[in-house]
């Protein structure tokens, strides 16, 4: 019995310095592990090696986990289908475009791989008409796609629109002028072509329309107009009527044809004009005209070709007095415009007079 230490407190000085010994060595590890942390703290060219060796680390997770990330796409365009299915029905789209949202902001879920190839040229957001079947007031979801991710919202859910009956109506063309023409030149006869054409379009607005307008301006213009003139719709009172639901079989514009024609003055005359004999005893002393010119308007080489303008017959048959009459011009038909038509005519006749000498009275 005297062999065994049964005192608890032997074991413990005897494990003592065991762990003494592992802590000192564990302390001794440490302390050579500080100079090389040190040396790394202290040396640039390590720094960079573990920066890149972190990032190839991140890339190759991130490229084998692909995890989806959020992007919105703005100004999306948004467009308007199912209008040839609603038209078939009778029916058209009365709310103008500036009253819906011209573009949508999309948010969308895109796998990383594909976050930069997601942009406005393969996100799409519509509304579409194609299942409405009767005149009314509507709230139109708006459809949103993507080429890439998932769209899952955008900053419009939903628009309101209104539905008429789809309305025709033919409508003449009106043709106005502004600015002044040269005195030196007359306008010749207007012509649009088509002198008329048909619109169609929402029941208000086709309704409204009571013209479409054309607007030319004389200002400088020396030459015959012919240019294709863009009209504009108005109302029985000349107010426009702005609607981008109506359409026309010819299109926004009417081909307007103004010939011009330059003006000459030219003296008036008579000479060639009289015809018949005086009453015997009688003589014609003059003749006047008032005005004595004229300014006509005419194709240049019709104009060049003319100098002077006749007066209408004057008959001097049996006449035995003066006498004052008005009578029209000898016009050629190729003049287009004369400042007059006709003009006064002051014939003077005088009776012939003898002269006898009597002597011896």
């Amino acid at each position: 019995m005297s062999g065994i230490n049964n005192d608890p407190r032997g074991e413990n000085r005897e494990a003592a310095p065991e762990q003494k010994g592992k802590k000192l060595g564990e302390l001794k590890k440490k302390v050579q592990k500080v100079p090389l942390l040190r040396r790394l703290a202290r040396n640039p060219f390590l720094k960079l090696l573990s920066l890149v060796f972190a990032i190839i680390l991140w890339a190759m997770v991130m490229s084998q986990t692909n995890p989806d990330r959020t992007k919105v796409v703005y100004d999306v365009p948004l467009e308007i289908t199912g209008l040839t299915e609603l038209n078939a029905r009778g029916l058209s789209l009365a709310t103008e475009s500036d009253e819906l949202p011209s573009t949508v902001d999309v948010h969308l879920e895109v796998p990383m791989n594909d976050l930069s190839r997601a942009t406005t040229d393969n996100v799409h957001a519509t509304i579409d008409l194609s299942r409405i079947t009767t005149t009314g007031d509507y709230s139109l979801q708006v459809n949103l796609t993507t080429v890439y991710g998932e769209a899952t919202s955008s900053s419009v859910s939903s628009v309101d629109v209104v539905v008429e009956s789809l309305t025709t109506s033919v409508v003449p063309v009106q043709v106005t002028t502004t600015g002044t023409l040269s005195e030196n030149y007359r306008l010749g006869s207007i012509v649009a072509t088509p002198s008329q054409f048909q619109i169609t379009g929402p029941e208000t607005d086709v309704n409204r329309v009571a013209a479409a307008v054309v607007e030319v301006d004389l200002t400088n213009l020396t030459a015959d107009f012919n240019r294709s003139v863009v009209y504009t719709l108005v109302d029985e009172n000349g107010q426009a009527v702005e609607s981008a639901n109506i359409t026309s079989t010819i299109g926004n514009s009417v081909s307007v044809s103004i010939p011009v024609y330059p003006i000459k003055e030219v003296p008036i005359t008579y000479e060639s004009s009289t015809t018949g004999l005086l009453r015997d005893g009688f003589y014609l002393e003059g003749i006047e005209v008032a005005p004595s010119t004229v300014r006509i308007a005419a194709p240049q080489a019709v104009l060049d070709e003319i100098d002077s303008v006749q007066v209408s017959t004057i008959d001097l048959e049996g006449v035995s007095a003066s006498f004052t009459t008005t009578l029209p011009l000898k016009l050629s038909g190729e003049v287009v415009w004369s400042s007059v038509s006709e003009v006064d005519v002051v014939v003077r006749v005088r009776e012939e007079e003898e002269t006898r000498t009597f002597a011896g009275l």
